[in-house]
């Protein structure tokens, strides 16, 4: 009889030692998402910094192109260097 006590108290052990051993891996598990989740969030936060960053630079640079592309600007730039507008004598016209 105290053999099948015994051989019951030692599968009550080995379960118990499952159980603590099964509890461990999913802590470990847990502890592992939450830091990934963590660095993502970080990671997130900072290229949503650099989108806004390039968003406002793109902006800055479009109004920047739009200046230095505008009729009166390049009217200035070619009197500032010699140019002119043609004369009609100087427009040649190619026909099919």
């Amino acid at each position: 009889m105290p053999d099948k006590k015994k051989e019951r108290n030692t599968g009550s052990y080995q379960w118990l030692a499952i159980m603590l051993m099964l509890t461990f891996i999913l802590g470990l598990a847990k502890v592992w998402v939450t830091v990934e989740r963590v660095d993502l969030a970080y990671r997130m936060e900072r290229l949503q910094g650099e989108y806004r960053d390039n968003r406002e630079l793109r902006t800055k640079l479009t109004i920047e192109r739009n200046n230095l592309m505008s009729p009166y600007r390049l009217r200035e730039f070619g009197q500032q260097h010699g140019l002119f507008k043609p004369g009609d004598e100087q427009i040649r016209k190619i026909t099919k």
